[in-house]
């Protein structure tokens, strides 16, 4: 099995009972952090506190005299692309969409510098993860926010792209030339309403390039190391044939790696799964033109999809209005029966009839239990997807066409999938 050269110092995957995790082998310096922001600013104050670790990355608040920063040092799980794409899909996002993200200060998209790891500093965000406010919102203050959602998602219908791939400034390569060293813009730190992006920087006007793909399931695990192609991808078919040859490999290696003695329980499960996972892709494939017929020479139309807009990636202030949207990283344009859905928070199992607090079993300190929070939260969020899709529809139908009919078509195409399949 072919694999690709790439450099990920510092980074480790481990397998846990039921999951691949990533993991730091090297801790980041706050000490070589402090002194690189140091050597970009030498007459400012700065003073470097960790913060918070995220999944890929480690968070650290960036004080420079009396202002704050928020500096995240990334993990090398696809190195260059993840960083430049975030980048550029932050400031394209920010004056396309007009939504409020962070602005992205500055950036060192190779691990080789001081610090051992690739960086960016962005503006902190005002305002509190919406799931430490949920249960304190008014339901009127929860659907101006869902409407103001549906507003961010008519504007990015709108903005439709080709292809299907990550947001890059410039043609997604690396460039023989090297990558450019980290520098503090002039005029910065300040919270000034320009971009600390310089005008070369910007993406030019119009459509921005879509570029290779920086997704989990193209970069996880060993999956960074498999020779299979990772856009742009012209179509939804050559989209998923890339992701189902990924699936294809995983599979193989299971069977190439089994034991040469006896299978114990565990190995004969894994190779059955990974015997029947492999007989089920080389059923799918074929019909993979039937689904997604070809566009001819033209690449598929795509949207900018955010696929975590989860509670936890959310700011809103005390009285529930939108303050921020976090976490870029990894937001790919996708094809549109893709797109068209509902933001990670109003996903959820359907609950109709709202409950009745008389009904549960209160807390020791009388207070209502989290049972009954969690199905008023369901019950809530069932209301609040009616009243996206209705905001939608008075944006834009063409959205609410599409969602429609994708979940037609998921319903067939699962028949179909399954009478072929059996």
């Amino acid at each position: 099995m072919k694999s690709l050269e790439v450099q990920q110092p510092g980074l480790a995957w481990v397998q846990r009972t039921f999951n691949l995790e990533p993991q730091w082998t090297v801790e980041p310096d706050p000490q070589v952090i402090e002194q690189t922001i140091q050597s970009l600013l030498p007459s400012r104050t700065i003073q470097v506190t960790f913060l918070a670790e995220g999944a890929l990355s480690k968070i650290y608040d960036v004080k420079i005299d009396n202002e704050v920063f928020v500096m995240r040092v990334l993990l090398p799980v696809d190195p260059y692309y993840k960083t430049m794409s975030e980048v550029s899909t932050v400031d394209w996002v920010s004056r396309t969409a007009n939504l409020p993200v962070p602005r992205v200060i500055t950036y060192q998209s190779s691990g080789k510098n001081p610090i051992g790891f690739e960086w960016i500093i962005m503006t902190k965000m005002p305002g509190r993860p919406l799931k430490e406010l949920w249960r304190s919102l008014s339901f009127s203050a929860k659907i101006s926010l869902v409407e103001e959602f549906a507003a961010y998602s008519s504007c990015l219908f709108r903005s439709q792209l080709q292809g299907i791939g990550n947001l890059y400034r410039t043609a997604s390569t690396l460039n023989d030339s090297g990558l450019p060293e980290a520098s503090w813009p002039a005029g910065s730190p300040a919270c000034s309403n320009r971009s600390p992006l310089s005008e070369k920087e910007h993406m030019p006007a119009g459509l921005p390039d879509v570029g290779r793909i920086v997704s989990m399931h193209f970069f996880w695990g060993s999956h960074i190391l498999q020779d299979v192609y990772r856009g742009p991808f012209t179509s939804s078919s050559d989209w998923i044939t890339s992701r189902l040859s990924l699936s294809e490999k995983d599979c193989q290696s299971v069977l190439d790696n089994l034991p040469s003695s006896d299978l114990e329980t565990d190995d004969e499960d894994d190779a059955d799964d990974a015997r029947r996972t492999l007989e089920i892709i080389g059923k799918l494939k074929p019909l993979l033109p039937s689904f997604f017929p070809p566009n001819g020479d033209n690449s598929e139309t795509s949207v900018l999809v955010h696929d975590d807009l989860s509670s936890r990636n959310i700011l809103v202030h005390d009285n529930g209005e939108l303050a921020a949207i976090l976490d870029w990283e990894c937001v790919s344009a996708l094809p549109s029966w893709n797109a068209c859905y509902y933001p990670a928070f109003l996903k959820g199992p359907p609950r109709n009839l709202k409950p009745d607090l008389r009904r549960y079993e209160l807390e020791a300190s009388g207070e209502a239990s989290d049972l009954y929070w969690e199905h008023l939260g369901e019950y809530e969020v069932t209301l609040l997807r009616d009243v996206f899709i209705d905001r939608m529809k008075s944006l834009e139908p063409g959205w609410v066409e599409i969602f429609h009919k994708s979940q037609r078509q998921r319903a067939k195409r699962f028949r179909h999938c399954s009478a072929k399949l059996r």
